[in-house]
């Protein structure tokens, strides 16, 4: 009986790769799975807690609102915090039990202004940055390449009022080309595929 060659078994590991997801360390939370009421007055603290492909994470400081009320850039729920909620801060911190690649989250201003906000991490990255208005759709995604295990969301302004969502992180940043750990594999599963070939025709 003739034994399964190179290429065979180099095929299907390529398609377990594809069928299984490889990419399964990278995260992204779009907080869709919590809810919450339309005002910071109805709301008080909330500490969210998630399982991770990287540990647990907790975010703090802020609490949960859905279809928020002057809010056009984003009408789903997302994390917020502001000067007049419920015992709310004016730092929003995600913490991670160890370092994180490749994070990102989108930033909402909730104020009619424009805003100055800093991020920063525990490595010493920090972003400051102006965002527009609320009523100008004042969003804008935030990320870092290399990033610590916590990581803090500061509003210049002592009246604050903004909003995270969609956190991600250990996969391409939005806008790079930067390939996914599963796409690198299957890219390499597929040379040494044809390199196989090759060696089998010789």
């Amino acid at each position: 009986m003739k034994k399964p060659s190179v290429a065979l078994y180099l095929l299907v590991a390529a398609l377990l790769c594809l069928v299984t997801g490889v990419n399964a360390s990278a995260d992204i939370i779009n907080l869709e799975d919590q809810t919450g009421p339309s005002l910071f007055a109805a709301a008080s603290a909330q500490t969210l807690n998630y399982s991770t492909s990287s540990g647990p994470l907790t975010i703090t400081g802020g609490t949960v609102l859905t279809g928020t009320t002057n809010l056009p850039a984003d009408e789903t729920s997302v994390y917020g915090t502001a000067s007049f909620g419920n015992s709310l801060s004016n730092t929003i911190t995600m913490t991670f039990t160890s370092p994180i690649n490749n994070f990102f989250f989108d930033l909402l201003n909730g104020r009619n202004a424009v805003e100055t906000f800093t991020v920063a991490d525990n490595l010493g990255n920090t972003q400051s940055f102006n965002l527009a208005p609320n009523l100008s759709l004042g969003v804008v995604t935030v990320g870092f390449p290399t990033v610590g295990s916590v990581i803090t969301i500061t509003m210049a302004d002592p009246e604050w009022d903004f909003f995270i969502d969609n956190i991600g992180f250990n996969q391409a940043t939005p806008g790079t080309a930067t390939p996914e750990p599963g796409t690198m594999l299957l890219l390499g599963v597929g040379v040494l595929g044809l390199a196989a070939v090759k060696l089998m025709k010789r």
